[in-house]
Formats: C-alpha cells, structure tokens, sequence
C-alpha cells in the first residue's frame, strides 16, 4: 500500500493507504505541533472527499479550533481565503491531479503549504501519537469564499478592455472543483463562456490535463470557433492552454503567457522551478529582470517569490501560475483570467502571442519505481553522470549546449520521471530515448527490491 508524503501532500488510495484512522491522527499532530487555533478545510470533488473531511472534522471538533469548512473549492480559492480571513492553517483535501482512486491531505500554515521537511515531521508525530489535551467541541463554521475570491480577482484586472473584447472561451473543468469559479470569474469579465466535462466528480477524462486527454476540448475550441480554451485538473491549481485553432499548447505555455503580460506592467524578478522550459530565459531577458531557478513543488517557489520579492512565478511542466501580486498559490482560475487580458489589451491571437516566442520541444516518459528503490538509482546516477554539466537544484538535470535532462523522483506517485527539452524536436526525442534507457538500467541494477 504506497503513502507518498511531500510537499504536494500525503497521497495515498483511499481506504488502503489513506484511511480515516491515519487522517484523524495526521490532524491532531497538525493542531498540536503548529499550535493551530483557526483552520480552513475544503476539498475537490473526488467521491472519497466526503468521507475523508467528516474524518478531518471529527479531530478537529475534539480541538479548541475556530473552524471554516468551504466545502469543494479549487485549492487557489481556499489558499487565498486563509489569507483574507487570517487564519492559522488549513486542510485541503485532494490529490490534484493523481487519479479518481487517490486522495491526499495538504496542510497549510498561514496560507504556506508545507514543505517536504515539515511533512516529515508531521507525518513522524502521527505515528507517535501526540498528547492533545481535553477541550470542549467546537462550531463549525459555512464559509463560502468564492464571491469575495472573485471581488478580489476582478480589482486586479482591467474589466472594462475585456468586456470591450467579448472573447468565446471553452473552458474543460474535468469533473473538477472549478466548475463554479473559473466560469463565473471568465462571465464576470465579460467573456462568452461554454463548458465541457463540467459535472463535479464526473471525470470524462483523465484527470490531469494533457495533450491525450484533452481531445474534446481541443475540438470544442474549433466547433464553436472559440478565440481560447482552458483545462484544469481537479482542483483548478493547474491550468493548460488550447490556442483558437484547437492546439493543445504544452504545461510552460501558460506560465510564459502569464509571466510576459504581467511583466509588462509589474518589473521585477521571475521566479521558476527547474522542470520549466528554457524560453523563460528569454522572456526575462526582454524585460531586463532577473530569472530565478526554484526545487520544484509549489512551496519551493512561494518561498523564492517571497525571498526575491517577484511579482509572479511559476511552474511551467505542470502549468502552474501563481500570481504573486493576487494570490501566493497557483492559481488556474485566476491565470486563466489574466491570459483572457493578454488577448484582450493586445488584440490578439493566442497563437500571435505563441509565434512570437522562442520554439523549443519537450518530450517526457515516467516509469514505475517505489520510493526506497528510487533513493538508490538517483545515486547510481549522479555517479554515472559525474563527468557532465550536472544541476542537482531538484534531482538531476544534464545540462547541454541545446537542451536539458531532468531526471527526478515523484512527488506524488511511484514513479522516476524523465523531462526532456530541446531546439530540435529530432534531439529532443533522441535525449528521451537515451535517458530513459539510463534510468531503466539504473533500476534494474539498484540491488533494492
């Protein structure tokens, strides 16, 4: 049964690894060791949701909390909202973009998930057991944010030229939580919106947004002859870009949108985690910002976004947008609204805009490898790959005159993944081909069952 603890959360198959018993546990140490007085809990729309918050609930009601229960929002929404209400932490209940069996809890303190060395420690107290005290039961609390979320979002964005627009958006919410807010933030600026795999906890597809599975989108944009489409993944933290003409645009696509548009107007740092293309180079060149490198996970580039004091960042291979100057989380929803202003004030074609920068091509496999096995291999490696330009930021990543490699353990499931890019399309799938052979050797060879 694998439990996959990181900073993306503990992930596991509901019932089997994740169980009530483990999350009523995980939630007290939480309270207990960060001394937690106020908390937001909301969650996606997976079936397994349901019953996972009762069991966060039930711990918490043994605790002296002031609770907020949101119910299904996108984690953007709920991040946000812990800064608008100022509370201490929060439970967010989803496995992103994991499949419909999984589920996860990520914790949050001060509107901050947890890095991978607080996870840690929360998940070593779970085990131990820690000493609560008696304390009376508490209130919970209905909170719905989602209208102040939207207030907030549309003070930061020019109404008035997107309305003028009128753009035809599709948007696919893949049986996720933002199929309220994505498409009311989009109408409230004026867009005509159309909606596909909108059902919550309906997933049509599969349930992280990618070129195979957005198949209906990428034909919904040409049948209704939309300027725009948008994907989210469960809980809208991720956000992938269809161009008018159906292309589905690969993760980095919208992050480099999003970064040029609000660069324009806010000077200052970029800031991206290490899987993320090259051409973000290039963008912070045409500004004369500097570009900073982050580990990847979305706290990794929080931190480095507060440290550098930059006004947005990201992490493109998961189409991740976190603007900085509206929300400290990636934010599809409000990413979506800020690229639905790009095409606005410019007047233009997304495709104008994806024209205009620098091509390169990405390729990526991942491959079946459990945790300790995985520990093993990324050392077999590094010691094979000791003679070439190595960048070890975030796992491994070989560096060459037209490309990179990146090779790293998940996060969030048992696997090695291999990210690839290159100038070449040819060299790109030639640098796949051999480092995936690189890496199944190193398994094979591991000595770890």
């Amino acid at each position: 049964m694998t439990l996959i603890a990181s900073q993306s959360g503990i992930r596991g198959i509901y019932g089997e690894s994740l169980t009530t018993d483990l999350v009523i546990k995980l939630t007290k140490a939480f309270v207990k060791l960060w001394k937690v007085k106020s908390i937001i809990v909301g969650r996606d729309t997976r079936p397994s949701g349901d019953p996972l918050k009762h069991a966060v609930l039930t711990a918490l009601m043994d605790l002296s909390c002031r609770i907020y229960d949101v119910g299904v929002q996108p984690t953007p929404v709920i991040l946000w909202a812990c800064r608008k209400l100022s509370v201490d932490g929060a439970i967010i209940i989803s496995a992103s973009h994991n499949p419909p069996e999984w589920n996860a809890l990520k914790f949050a303190f001060r509107g901050m998930l947890l890095d991978a060395d607080e996870v840690s420690k929360l998940m070593d107290a779970s085990r131990e057991g820690v000493a609560i005290g008696r304390y009376r039961s508490t209130h919970v609390h209905k909170y719905d944010p989602l209208k102040e979320y939207i207030d907030a979002a549309l003070k930061h964005l020019n109404v008035e030229i997107i309305r003028r627009r009128g753009l035809k958006v599709v948007v696919d919410l893949g049986g996720g939580a933002g199929f309220k807010s994505t498409p009311l933030l989009l109408r409230m600026l004026g867009c005509k919106v159309v909606t596909i795999n909108s059902a919550p906890g309906v997933f049509s597809r599969d349930i992280e947004p990618t070129p195979s599975s957005l198949e209906m989108l990428s034909e919904a944009v040409k049948a209704y002859n939309a300027d725009v489409g948008f994907a989210h993944d469960a809980d809208a933290d991720r956000l992938v870009c269809v161009s008018e003409s159906g292309k589905v645009l690969y993760e980095d696509y919208g992050l480099a949108m999003a970064s040029l548009h609000v660069l324009e107007r806010r000077r200052g740092p970029l800031v991206i985690s290490v899987a993320s293309s090259m051409m973000f180079k290039w963008i912070a060149e045409q500004f004369g910002v500097e570009l900073f490198w982050s580990p990847i996970g979305e706290v990794n580039v929080v931190k480095e976004i507060i440290k550098r004091n930059a006004p947005i960042g990201g992490e493109g291979s998961s189409g991740g947008i976190i603007p900085a100057f509206f929300n400290l989380a990636r934010d599809g929803v409000f990413g979506a609204a800020l690229i639905v202003e790009m095409l606005a004030s410019r007047d233009c074609r997304v495709s104008d805009i994806v024209n205009s920068l620098p091509r390169y091509y990405q390729a990526r496999s991942s491959i079946y490898c459990n945790i300790e096995r995985a520990r093993a291999v990324t050392k077999k490696l590094i010691n094979e790959l000791r003679e070439m330009p190595l960048d070890l930021t975030d796992g491994i990543k070989v560096w060459f005159d037209d490309g990179w490699v990146l090779i790293r353990p998940s996060r969030t499931e048992p696997k090695m993944r291999i990210l690839c890019e290159s100038t070449s399309q040819v060299r790109v799938k030639e640098l796949l081909e051999e480092y995936v052979a690189k890496v199944q050797d190193a398994i094979s060879k591991s000595g770890v069952s």
